[in-house]
């Protein structure tokens, strides 16, 4: 138990102890800087706004995962457990509002910390369960699986942007779900004594997930257009829609395990193709944006649905014909919420000289068009 102790210790240390940023540098644009909101990158010192942002976040974290699990770790006493839980959660309010002074939370950093954090809690929270271990033990490295997601996720978010940040986790989490499509593919069998294990199936897209994170970050980074925030919120929605239309080709039959891993499999892929055509080479959705597209869809498919057992009857509820209905519905809804939104178009990537002059030769061709709007062509930064 000290050991465990002192690696928590050490973890919250490393948090900590990533030091502030210099002041940040003074601009010379000549242009408006249209883009930046939509680019922070780490050159400033913690926002007012984005510090209530990461403690509250951290806060949620502390109340659902990092609270639960020291409270199962403490023992089976259930007035240790109460106690446990409160002393973690309070405390995670307080070393939030520390890092906060310590670090610069940027909103790539505070976007890394908290969906790492949540989605190593989990991570490790199920391979406890498949490896079979102790309450205390699942406890203790859903714990560290946790605090480690959050530490790592302040110190790789570093000079990112949102959008490479959120690219990076969407990544993550097509690449362990794929990855746990294919072992169904491969072995749809279970507990059988043979082939994969339930520890293996659970292990095997956990570790290459953090392969997902890099090829986020990668593709983001060297794409040809701008990828904000909200266009890689939107390649979630795509996966949705096309795993969607991939089921109604399986509801009404009942095929193998492989079979209905590899259909999702291939359904959801080809959506994230899609939504990568249309909606991120295209525009470059603010986080707001990307959340309302991503809501339309929604309500065109409760809308398709509700219409499906209309037509069809409540008998035939679960038919083929009501999911692909909804699946259109949210198809068509996308493509509404988009046109009400009016994103604006995506102008390609700047091009950075060194890391003190950003040209966008794109924003020269859209001034010449006379295309509406503000265009930043030369930032110089001293």
């Amino acid at each position: 138990m000290r050991s465990l102790l002192r690696s928590l210790g050490a973890l919250a240390f490393a948090a900590t102890s990533l030091t502030a940023q210099h002041d940040p540098p003074r601009r010379l644009d000549l242009g408006t800087p249209v883009q930046e909101a939509e680019r922070p990158r780490d050159d400033g010192e913690t926002s007012r706004d984005m510090r209530n942002v990461y403690v509250r976040n951290q806060l949620a974290l502390g109340l659902v995962s990092y609270g639960p699990a020291f409270a199962v770790m403490l023992g089976s006493e259930p007035a240790t457990r109460i106690a446990g839980y409160m002393l973690m959660s309070g405390a995670t309010f307080f070393v939030a509002n520390e890092i906060t002074q310590q670090v610069n939370v940027t909103p790539a950093r505070q976007v890394l910390s908290t969906r790492m954090g949540a989605r190593g809690s989990a991570s490790f929270f199920l391979l406890g369960h498949s490896w079979r271990m102790s309450e205390s033990e699942i406890g203790a490295v859903s714990l560290i699986g946790g605090l480690g997601g959050s530490a790592i996720g302040l110190w790789v978010g570093g000079g990112l942007t949102e959008g490479e940040a959120v690219a990076s986790v969407v990544a993550h989490d097509l690449v362990a779900l794929s990855t746990y499509a294919v072992t169904w593919m491969a072995d749809p069998r279970e507990n059988d004594g043979e082939g994969l294990r339930r520890s293996q199936r659970l292990a095997v897209p956990m570790l290459l997930g953090w392969g997902g994170y890099a090829l986020g970050r990668k593709w983001a980074g060297t794409a040809s257009y701008e990828v904000t925030a909200g266009d890689a919120t939107l390649l979630w929605l795509g996966a949705a829609i096309g795993g969607s239309a991939a089921a109604t080709t399986l509801i009404e039959g009942d095929p193998e395990p492989q079979t209905v891993a590899g259909t999702l499999l291939a359904g959801g892929l080809l959506g994230v193709w899609g939504a990568n055509r249309y909606f991120v080479r295209n525009f470059d959705h603010t986080r707001g944006e990307g959340v309302l597209v991503a809501t339309g869809a929604g309500a065109g498919a409760l809308m398709g649905i509700g219409l499906g057992v209309l037509i069809a009857g409540d008998a035939e509820r679960g038919s083929a014909a009501t999911l692909g209905m909804g699946t259109v519905g949210a198809m068509a809804g996308a493509w509404l919420t988009e046109r009400y939104a009016q994103p604006a178009r995506d102008e390609g990537r700047r091009l950075e000289v060194g890391s003190r002059v950003q040209f966008n030769p794109s924003a020269i061709a859209a001034a010449a068009a006379r295309t509406p709007g503000q265009h930043s062509i030369l930032r110089i930064t001293f």
